[in-house]
């Protein structure tokens, strides 16, 4: 039975593919037009605002060696940094562009599924082309997927999840194609998506299974041409790891190669890091069905084995609904696609890949294709009809759509206050110590000193009786703190301390930015010089230090230097109008000379 075309339903000017993609644009517009004010969060600073790589192009071949598997996403921010340096405006932009273009690709390929053979005249004309429209506008409109569009950097979950759901939308065009040029096509575009998918997050290497699960639950198969399916399958996923192999340099037929690719941690076993993802699975799935108590920096939860009942009765209930959907999957073949995609696409970043952070809302992002394709099946073709036959789903479907745009709107409202989106996050996650850090340097920027030292010691406390090790950046923000309330020793004997302890080059470069500041102020300038110039050598690109060692220089009367480096970090950042201040007075002061 062929799919009605949209004019063919009384609601046929809503679901057609114009009003459609319109539709989605407004649902983004007034749940995320007030969010290019949010400024830049946590790893938003080391993968932008202090990436050399971005604000200092080196070539596509330095970034390749620096996120080989994530390129494309840096090269994205790079080119913001190109049109609008770091004003956080132009990268929402984007990021909600790339979110609208992810709702279409959802759109898109909701519409195919409904044309396949198992799915094809399964609902009535009206829901069959009302469920692509509803499960596009749950996507765009969910307040769980917030954090991967309105956190800046995580424009890697966002993008990958445009690339990979576009690719399922092509290769369902292709396989459903009636001409073999059409198919070539659409099989072509099928395979750029994926490979730009690859090169833009880690968790597209599922892809081919993904379209291995289409075929399996929405397609029929003889024997001979099911082998043929999961041999194409399986040599997708050998194609995925011979070029994330050579993309990191490894050797695509070493074991080693694998098992240090498959893994972000030395320190958790895989088995613990699977058995703890148990929980947490159903934490995203709850979080997406109630989203109530959303927040960025999770607690640390204890790593768990197998041999406790929380993580069996976890297992067991996720086995229950694979093995329900599975049942349904007769009559509703939809379900298993859903139900199974979600655990599917959690498959990197939930199962025995150790990642240091065990949770992360943002990583639902692209998962969630599966449960609002459910939701939308529910929503559509799943509600009774009231007394007299009046259907229940319209009303309920706006119903719903509304509530979940208003908790959207006020998620992002909370992202725009840095101070109060991270005190939210520490009452949620009281013994996180990161959330009390990056609380503390927000407190410290909305100039709210003591409350910021606070923050700041309450997370080097929880450091300390947790793992032993303090993040220096902690002991930067809080040096920083003392030197704003004039407490200049404490600040540096709290420098020297973390000095004299074994640490990374960027974080021991910020700690004698910090010294220098401190010396400069203090009116010592040999010693603010000694102290930049270390930073410089430890960082070699670090445009805080060289603005601060050009105001150094300039006071020692070193003016040709001072304006060199004056115009070195303008041509870096032009919008950093103290800068461009300090390098009008040098030029004046060395015309007055001449």
């Amino acid at each position: 039975m062929s799919t009605p075309t949209a004019r063919s339903s009384r609601f046929g000017i809503l679901l057609a593919w114009p009003d459609a993609l319109a539709l989605l644009a407004l649902a983004i517009v007034l749940a995320y037009r007030h969010t290019l004010d949010v400024p830049f969060t946590l790893d938003d600073f080391s993968s932008i605002q202090e990436n050399a790589l971005i604000y200092r192009w080196q070539g596509f071949g330095a970034l390749m060696r620096f996120a080989p598997l994530r390129v494309l996403v840096y090269a994205t921010f790079a080119l913001n940094y190109r049109l609008g340096h770091f004003d956080p405006a132009g990268y929402h932009l984007v990021n909600l562009a790339i979110h609208f273009l992810a709702g279409a690709a959802v759109y898109a390929f909701a519409r195919g599924l409904m044309r396949t053979p198992r799915l094809a005249g399964a609902l009535s004309p009206t829901a069959t082309l009302a469920l692509p429209l509803v499960a596009a506008l749950l996507f765009v409109i969910h307040p769980l997927q917030t954090q991967a569009v309105t956190y800046i950097v995580q424009r890697l979950a966002s993008m990958v999840a445009m690339f990979y759901i576009a690719a399922l939308a092509c290769y369902l065009q292709a396989r459903l194609a009636g001409s073999t040029r059409a198919r070539v096509a659409w099989g072509t575009a099928c395979a750029v998506l994926f490979l730009l998918a690859l090169f833009s997050k880690e968790n597209a290497a599922t892809f081919p299974l993904a379209v291995l699960l289409i075929e399996a639950t929405l397609f029929e198969h003889d024997r001979r041409s099911r082998l043929r399916v999961a041999a194409a399958a399986a040599g997708g996923l050998v194609l995925v790891w011979v070029i994330a192999a050579l993309a990191f340099g490894g050797n695509p037929l070493s074991p080693g190669s694998l098992s240090a690719l498959t893994s972000q941690s030395a320190t958790i076993p895989r088995s613990a890091y699977l058995a703890t993802q148990m929980p947490i699975l159903w934490t995203y799935l709850r979080l997406f069905v109630w989203p109530a108590g959303l927040h960025l920096d999770y607690p640390s939860s204890p790593l768990r084995t197998f041999a406790e009942p929380r993580v069996w009765l976890a297992l067991g209930g996720h086995v229950a609904l694979i093995a329900l959907a599975v049942r349904a999957g007769k009559r509703r073949p939809l379900i298993p696609f859903a139900v199974l995609f979600v655990y599917l696409a959690h498959g990197i970043e939930s199962s025995v890949i150790p990642i240091p952070e065990l949770a992360f809302e943002h990583r639902t992002y692209l998962p969630n294709l599966g449960l609002c394709l459910l939701g939308a099946w529910v929503l559509v073709g799943g509600l009774p009809r009231l007394r007299g036959g009046a259907p229940v789903a319209p009303p309920l479907i706006v119903a719903l759509l509304v509530l979940l745009g208003v908790a959207t709107w006020r998620r992002n409202q909370v992202w725009r206050d840095p101070v109060a989106f991270w005190l939210d996050n520490v009452d949620r996650a009281p013994g996180k110590a990161r959330a009390w850090g990056s609380l503390g340097k927000a407190m410290i920027e909305a100039n709210r000193l003591e409350e910021g030292e606070k923050a700041l010691r309450e997370s080097v406390r929880l450091q300390q009786e947790n793992t032993g090790e303090v993040d220096p950046l902690d002991i930067v923000n809080l040096a920083m703190a003392l030197q704003r309330l004039q407490r200049d020793d404490e600040a540096l004997a709290l420098i020297d301390r973390a000095l004299a302890q074994p640490s990374e080059d960027l974080a021991r470069a910020m700690l004698h930015l910090n010294r220098g500041n401190i010396e400069f102020e203090q009116r010592r300038f040999v010693e603010a010089e000694h102290s930049y110039r270390e930073a410089l050598r430890l960082r070699p690109n670090s445009l805080p230090a060289e603005a601060n060692l050009a105001s150094t220089m300039a006071q020692t009367g070193h003016f040709s230097e001072a304006e060199s480096l004056y115009a070195d970090v303008l041509r870096a950042d032009p919008s950093d109008t103290a800068t461009a201040e300090n390098l009008a007075r040098v030029r004046a002061m060395q015309s007055r000379r001449r």
